[in-house]
């Protein structure tokens, strides 16, 4: 798909961004408000005022977020897996396609 220039405002500055036609406009746009609600919400919290390592530690936030949600998506597919395995068998045996042996 073909590349679309986005204008959006962050922090008060104004930017444009070539993203890919796969990416959604919407989605992109909150993501962009997301990290911009992130910013603020760190440099209220702390002291420090160098809009740089303010950027970083946003950064490191998003991404602690990011890597908690996906080792909770990773415990989660491995439940559904079970589930699958054990509805799966359990239609198997129904259907007369498993059979325990008798002893």
């Amino acid at each position: 798909m073909k590349a679309k220039e986005i204008d959006v405002s962050i922090l008060g500055k104004s930017f444009s961004f070539m993203i890919s036609g796969k990416i959604n406009t919407d989605d992109f746009l909150e993501i962009v408000n997301h990290v911009e609600e992130k910013y603020k919400k760190i440099k209220n919290n702390t002291d420090e005022h160098d809009p740089f390592k303010l950027g970083l530690l946003t950064s490191i936030n998003i991404t602690e977020e990011f890597f908690h949600l996906k080792k909770e998506n990773e415990k989660l597919n491995s439940i559904l897996s079970k589930i699958d395995s054990i509805v799966t068998t359990g239609e198997m045996k129904e259907a007369g396609k498993i059979s325990f042996a008798k002893k």
